[in-house]
């Protein structure tokens, strides 16, 4: 009867030993550590201005996702603001799905759904998820005072400038429309077609239709304080 020992391993050589060792050790290394998440990114740290990637939210220094908006609800209000209340069951369907793809697609949370619910117009919706209205965008509010200057230049051309109280009244309606353009970032066709027509364009009919009515609404109620403080 033979006996068959098992034979002792041969012995690795000193620099692939070495090496192997190496690549276990830094592969526990990656494993245990990984890299962190870039800042703004998912579970990274917040911006030095606190802000993170977009459908992130600031959270304790750190970039969290927020609890997601339902799509389905947020899909019908947004239909119901471009279509009314009283679209055919076909045409609706189609832009429910639209707006449902892309509310999933910008990740839409909980609290801009119930910005959303409030909204009446695709502007004031723009103003809670700018990602989904990148056509009512502001790229840059640097050229409001010159818009304001524009308007300025107009008003001091009416028959009414001259009368006692009035040119103070104009200056205050210049200030709130140039508050309103950097506040309320206006959206880039109105801007444009202010500064492509005459100083009182906005009330122009081809530039009061680039107004949307929510941002009108609300340009009219600081024209009615302003008026009113002024009155004091």
């Amino acid at each position: 009867m033979h006996n068959h020992e098992r034979a002792p391993a041969a012995p690795c050589r000193a620099r692939h030993c070495l090496a192997s060792a190496a690549l276990v050790v830094a592969a526990a290394a990656g494993a245990a550590c990984g890299r962190s998440p870039a800042a703004g990114a998912e579970r990274g740290s917040c911006r030095p201005d606190h802000s993170c990637d977009v459908g992130l939210a600031c959270a304790s220094d750190l970039c969290v996702r927020p609890p997601p908006a339902d799509c389905a609800d947020v899909a019908e209000q947004l239909t119901s603001i471009e279509l009314g209340n009283y679209a055919e069951p076909e045409a609706r369907a189609a832009v429910v799905a639209r707006y449902k793809a892309a509310c999933e697609a910008a990740r839409v949370s909980r609290d801009e759904a119930q910005c959303l619910d409030k909204a009446s117009d695709r502007w004031d919706a723009g103003q809670c998820v700018p990602r989904l209205f990148p056509e009512m965008a502001s790229t840059t509010t640097a050229d409001c005072p010159a818009i304001a200057a524009k308007i300025r230049a107009a008003t001091v051309k009416q028959p009414e400038y001259g009368r006692a109280g009035m040119a103070r009244w104009y200056d205050t309606m210049v200030a709130v429309m140039q508050a309103s353009c950097e506040q309320d970032r206006w959206p880039d066709a109105l801007k444009k077609c202010v500064q492509a027509g005459e100083g009182m364009s906005l009330a122009a009919p081809t530039c009061n239709q680039q107004m949307p009515p929510a941002l009108q609404r609300k340009i009219q109620q600081s024209l009615a304080r302003a008026m009113q403080d002024q009155a004091r």
